[in-house]
């Protein structure tokens, strides 16, 4: 793996590791579940924005699993360079 691509994931772990990113992640699940509720939606505009938000925030929530995949498979990658 490249210098530049291990600092990439390593910057990640520091991150994922910080007490402030775990609040943050608390915070943006419990906002998920009240914008989950469709309940109060007035209008399909509002639907779709809430959508979109939804949508972000799932990002965010999933980012630490997504890196770690992304690492793993460039490790795998890597290893199959080594026995070709």
């Amino acid at each position: 793996m490249s210098p530049e691509l291990e600092t990439y994931f390593n910057n990640f772990n520091v991150l994922f590791n910080n007490e402030g990113f775990k609040q943050l992640l608390e915070e943006i699940s419990v906002t998920t579940q009240q914008l989950s509720d469709v309940q109060t939606v007035k209008d399909v505009e509002e639907l779709f924005f809430r959508k979109g938000q939804l949508a972000a925030f799932a990002t965010i929530l999933n980012l630490e699993a997504t890196i770690k995949a992304t690492r793993d498979q460039a490790e795998a990658e890597e290893q199959e360079e080594i026995y070709v």
